[in-house]
């Protein structure tokens, strides 16, 4: 589904990403891990067209898009939830959700059902702006408007951070349901416990490059003590 080969991007003189490669297989979640500054949500940038790769490839489902406009890579399936969630505070739950059906792929005038049967609690929510919700709700606001783009990979950056523990569960719930019906994730996970619940395969980096990869149950203690502790 999502292939990225030898990624390069530099700020200035300093050099952030180094030759990234990596997959997310169809239906699978790939979980990128490692330290603070590592490059993990510069990697997200370059994946969703917000800054250029100086060089390298990315291929989404068989086609080449390395070079193409954030909008052209919603338009084919790639759902974005930033770090920081990133919602309109002053818009309502409903306003937030609505914003994004003119690009939804397929069309619709409404937000699909599936929404509040995924994140039930927004439901009861639609007429509450969106800053006045609890960090955690704001984050599942913020999974449920990339989803009414109906994406066919969602991209999160650290979706449990700074959430308290049952929203965190919610979350893992949700992102398992996903994928089990077929939905790929890319998701940029700093807690080894959630990224062994929800990934099926893992990327470490470390200065900018991959330095670890495989299949999540191969992922020992020893390799995160080593690359991913504190």
């Amino acid at each position: 589904m999502l292939t990225v080969a030898g990624l390069n991007q530099f700020y200035g003189q300093s050099h952030i990403l180094r030759d990234v490669t990596l997959e997310a297989p169809k239906g699978q979640c790939a979980c990128v891990m490692g330290r603070n500054g590592v490059g993990k949500t510069t990697l997200l940038n370059c994946l969703m067209g917000l800054i250029p790769a100086r060089s390298g490839r990315v291929i989404f489902d068989g086609k080449d898009i390395t070079n193409a406009k954030p909008e052209t890579r919603a338009a084919l399936g790639l759902g974005y939830v930033p770090q920081g969630r990133q919602i309109f505070p002053l818009l309502t739950v409903e306003e937030n959700l609505k914003l994004p059906l003119p690009w939804r792929r397929g069309g619709g005038k409404e937000p699909p059902s599936l929404i509040y049967e995924l994140f039930p609690v927004l439901k009861d929510m639609l007429k509450r702006r969106g800053g006045d919700l609890s960090g955690g709700q704001q984050q599942q606001l913020a999974m449920a408007r990339a989803l009414v783009l109906n994406p066919v990979l969602l991209i999160l950056d650290e979706p449990t951070e700074g959430i308290q523990p049952n929203v965190v569960q919610d979350i893992i719930r949700v992102v398992r349901l996903l994928t089990a019906n077929g939905l790929t994730v890319l998701e940029v996970e700093q807690k080894a416990p959630v990224a062994r619940k929800v990934g099926d395969l893992y990327a470490i980096m470390e200065r900018g490059q991959v330095v670890a990869k495989g299949k999540m149950s191969s992922l020992d203690e020893e390799t995160i003590r080593s690359l991913l502790s504190v």
